[in-house]
């Protein structure tokens, strides 16, 4: 009987630790990092620049799902990736 009942422990804490977002365990840092985002500095030298905007946009893409092969839905999915760009960069 105490076997039965620490495997469906085990298994119930398994579930909640795979299915937990990370993002939820720390809400109260990610305030203070939303904040930090808010205040985005765009470097002035022309090659950081570039590498400063392909990485924002390559984290943006990964929070989208994946581009689609259709020509009209990747329009759709680069326009919500330029939308995202803009809001971050002009906030």
């Amino acid at each position: 009987m105490e076997t039965v009942v620490f495997l469906v422990v085990a298994l119930v804490l398994a579930y909640v630790i795979v299915y937990t977002p990370v993002s939820g365990v720390f809400a109260g840092s990610e305030a203070s990092s939303r904040q930090d985002d808010d205040k985005l500095i765009i470097p002035e030298d022309s090659a950081l620049r570039r590498h400063f905007l392909s990485n924002l946009q390559a984290e943006i893409e990964s929070e989208l799902s994946p581009r689609p092969t259709c020509s009209m839905l990747k329009r759709h999915h680069d326009a919500m990736v330029s939308v995202e760009m803009e809001k971050r960069l002009f906030a």
